[in-house]
């Protein structure tokens, strides 16, 4: 093994000053209702967020925006998105794939509503916003 005598002929590289970052959950699992993190894209229109990005696809002949920094790693159909926007509901949150940056209007969607015990929160903190 000619690698392994490079390496301690070398010896050990200094030991990491910081310890590393946890990665922040986006969804919760615990009880039946199945909550996720989401993004509201409508919110990055909003304040015009520098990193919303759009792009013409030459072979749909259609336009996308999607995020620079993927908080939300989806592409979205711009037509579809306006036409969604002028209704009552709005287009709605998609799920968030990335760390939020400040501007980002994050909130947390539960999948399913019911009673009972199974649909009772065990995971409050989750509720709480992510550390930025």
């Amino acid at each position: 093994m000619v690698s392994g005598r490079r390496s301690a002929a070398r010896g050990y590289t200094p030991a990491v000053g910081t310890q590393a970052r946890v990665p922040v959950a986006n969804e919760c699992r615990q009880c039946c209702s199945f909550c996720d993190r989401v993004v509201n894209p409508a919110g990055c229109v909003a304040v015009g967020c520098p990193y919303l990005y759009l792009y013409d696809d030459d072979v749909s002949k259609r336009r996308y925006m999607g995020c620079m920094n993927k908080v939300f790693s989806v592409e979205i159909d711009v037509e579809l998105f306006r036409e969604a926007e002028r209704t009552r509901v709005g287009y709605g949150g998609v799920k968030l794939a990335g760390e939020p940056l400040p501007q980002c209007q994050v909130a947390v969607d539960r999948a399913y509503l019911g009673d009972g015990e199974a649909f009772d929160c065990v995971n409050p903190g989750f509720f709480e916003s992510p550390a930025r």
